[in-house]
């Protein structure tokens, strides 16, 4: 039932074929952003104290709160999509106001890093049943560090159905 919302959500907005109405679609949104109220909390038990999360489901967006640096929904369907697809990787990752290569994938998570080696940062994107979560980390955190703590989130997240 999960998987089903989450690619009824990539129809309905990402390739406007919709599989139901607006106004059913919009109460199963609803309904999936009550239940998964408790996400939040359990991000700020795991991750590093100055990172933020934002839910707007079917993704779970984390990085470092900045003026500059957003992901905006537009880039953030673009990334589900293509990480549904399982083709993310095929080219650059526009996000945050940056390019990421991706230089590891596996079953359910891939990693980049930025393509300007000057800017210490990287992306981590991992495929739950539920959601996709799109994380963004920057020094002084490293992908040694970031990518553990991200992994035991979707980790605690799948044991609770996500």
């Amino acid at each position: 039932m999960k998987r089903s919302r989450l690619r009824r959500a990539q129809l309905q907005y990402t390739e406007a074929i919709p599989q139901v109405n607006d106004t059913t679609y919009d109460q199963l949104k609803n309904e999936l952003m009550e239940i998964d109220n408790r996400i939040p909390n359990l991000g700020k038990k795991i991750l590093p104290k100055d990172y933020q999360m934002t839910f707007n489901s079917p993704y779970l967006a984390i990085s470092k709160p900045s003026q500059d640096k957003k992901l905006d929904t537009d880039t953030a369907k673009v990334i589900v999509t293509r990480t549904l697809q399982g083709a993310l990787h095929e080219q650059y990752v526009n996000a945050w106001g940056s390019y990421f290569v991706i230089t590891t994938c596996r079953v359910r998570s891939i990693y980049g890093r930025n393509v300007n080696t000057k800017l210490k940062e990287g992306i981590v994107v991992i495929r739950l049943s539920k959601l996709v979560i799109i994380a963004r980390y920057e020094a002084p955190e490293t992908s040694f560090t970031f990518i553990p703590k991200v992994e035991l989130l979707a980790d605690k997240l799948a044991s609770m159905g996500y």
